[in-house]
């Protein structure tokens, strides 16, 4: 399963390309997401100054359905194509949606980035990293963890 996620940027006028993230919800993935969730939990017991932690990641695709500046009539197409199937998952009102497993990105519209983490919260997961060539950072929605159980659950039945 698909889940596509609304990105925000640290910097206010800059998003580096990210507009959003995509990433396969395999149950792997849940699976992964739920440990460290109880691992967390775990430490928190131990001490509860701890907030979340951080895992190099890089699961998630940061993306932008917005035309490139070099654009052709192929790539308005694709991008046009994307922008509508983004608008029917309502991606703006719900911030965490899932996709059919048909909606691809376009190569050209993956935004290129560095440091890609997991962030693992007690209430779930999101992602962050660092758009290339740039000093600030992007940040999805999280994921809660009842939705990661439910991809796990889904794949048992």
């Amino acid at each position: 399963m698909q889940v596509i996620l609304k990105v925000w940027s640290s910097n206010p006028n800059n998003n580096g390309g990210c507009d959003f993230a995509v990433l396969d919800m395999t149950p792997e993935l849940a699976n992964q997401a739920l440990r460290r969730v109880g691992i967390l939990r775990e430490q928190k017991a131990a001490d509860p100054a701890l907030d979340e932690t951080h895992y190099w990641d890089s699961a998630a695709d940061f993306f932008s359905a917005w035309l490139p500046a070099a654009s052709t009539p192929e790539s308005e197409a694709t991008c046009l194509k994307l922008e509508e199937e983004l608008d029917l998952l309502q991606i703006d009102r719900h911030e965490v949606v899932t996709a059919s497993g048909n909606l691809t990105i376009p190569e050209s519209q993956i935004a290129r980035v560095e440091c890609a983490q997991m962030v693992v919260r007690e209430t779930g997961i999101a992602f962050t990293a660092i758009p290339k060539h740039t000093d600030f950072h992007v940040t999805t929605a999280g994921i809660p963890r009842e939705a990661l159980t439910q991809s796990v659950s889904l794949t048992n039945d």
